[in-house]
């Protein structure tokens, strides 16, 4: 006969096993939800699941489901036994679902998971995951790995690792990105621009603009976006020319003006502002109405101003022409009340008994925004 225990220690003990074994159970045994919220339990019992969990995720016999969340939680405990767990996994495994997952775990062990992922390269099927686990650990043990990866036959893993790699300011990033600005695929190309853009501090070592610039010619529409909005970022009196340059030719499709027109917005010199006015009389509708957009988000006051009397002329041109489209007529206002231009009331109190009663509408939303500011 066994004597019933008082010790609270005991029954504390005995109630925590109850409820490790049942959230086992509910792991092993339950649908999908039941084991998302297993393992959430389980994430809180602590380190002590560690040793329940192992045994489950070598266990090929079981639903992969199963382990997938087994290596979940393991990934969540910065413990030695995990790491080796999951790198065993990942070493042993042919389910992409798994690589990935234990990928994903072993990147949250920082430098201590390089090893196993830079292994994880030299797998063609598996680099891409490699490389994005490695992208995530943002440590500089993971430079060397990603620097490898991004010469890589698989254009996808070296726009992956080109893109993991411009977290690190580093001369031979620099290089790379430069080298890249010729690759034979678009994809890799656009990568390389996007990060140049935002390493405007080499401007002082090299002509960063005119290596980036011919982006907009090239003959894929998402590098030409690209590169408008890279020099945009850029930001110098040369960027703004190469933009007005291609704004202007009669060969540039409207979609890439659209996105020029923009990059020189964003700009917001004296320069960029110039181009879009003198765009304006030569440009369709459609773009006209772009440029009217673009000034109206300008956020200097003194280019505000400036835009303000420009939008101001535009508009009264507008309400005396009556071939004038109401569209036009619309945004010209709007903006106007965005940049608070008080001069302007007179014309919008005007443009309130236009024939057209959207632009009416639009009169009336813009005089509001005056009384507001």
């Amino acid at each position: 006969m066994f004597l019933k225990s008082n010790s609270p220690k005991l029954s504390a003990d005995t109630a925590a096993t109850q409820y490790l074994e049942s959230t086992l159970d509910q792991l092993i045994e339950g649908d999908f939800q039941a084991r998302w919220e297993a393992t959430k339990r389980l994430s809180t019992i602590g380190i002590e699941t560690i040793a329940h969990l192992i045994p489950l995720l070598e266990d090929k016999e079981l639903d992969w489901e199963i382990r997938w969340f087994a290596a979940r939680v393991l990934g969540g405990f910065d413990d030695e036994r995990a790491l080796e767990a999951l790198i065993q996994l990942l070493q042993k495994t042919r389910e992409p679902d798994l690589i990935a997952i234990a990928a994903e775990g072993i990147s949250r062990f920082h430098e201590k998971g390089v090893d196993a992922l830079a292994i994880l390269l030299s797998t063609p099927q598996h680099c891409i995951t490699a490389v994005h686990a490695l992208a995530s650990i943002q440590h500089q043990a993971a430079f060397e790995p990603l620097f490898a990866a991004a010469k890589n036959s698989d254009p996808a893993v070296r726009t992956a690792a080109i893109a993991a790699l411009s977290n690190f300011r580093d001369p031979k990033v620099d290089d790379l990105l430069i080298k890249a600005l010729k690759d034979p695929v678009a994809k890799v190309r656009q990568e390389a621009i996007v990060h140049l853009g935002l390493r405007s501090y080499l401007l002082e070592e090299m002509d960063l603009v005119s290596l980036v610039a011919p982006g907009l010619w090239d003959l894929h529409p998402d590098v030409n976006q690209a590169t408008a909005i890279a020099l945009s970022r850029l930001g110098t009196q040369a960027a703004v020319t190469d933009l007005a340059n291609v704004l202007s030719s009669p060969h540039t499709p409207e979609s890439l003006q659209f996105h020029i027109v923009r990059a020189l917005g964003w700009i917001e010199t004296d320069d960029s502002l110039l181009v879009l006015f003198s765009a304006y009389q030569s440009v369709s509708l459609a773009l006209q109405i772009g440029i009217v957009e673009a000034l109206s988000q300008l956020q200097s006051l003194a280019l505000q101003e400036r835009a303000s009397e420009v939008l101001y002329d535009w508009l009264k041109s507008a309400i005396a022409d009556i071939n004038t489209d109401a569209k036009l007529k619309q945004a010209i206002a709007l903006a106007l009340g965005n940049l608070h231009s008080h001069q302007a009331e007179p014309l919008l109190q005007q443009l309130t008994q236009d024939a057209n009663k959207q632009t009416c509408l639009y009169a009336e939303a813009a005089l509001r925004k005056l009384a507001e500011g």
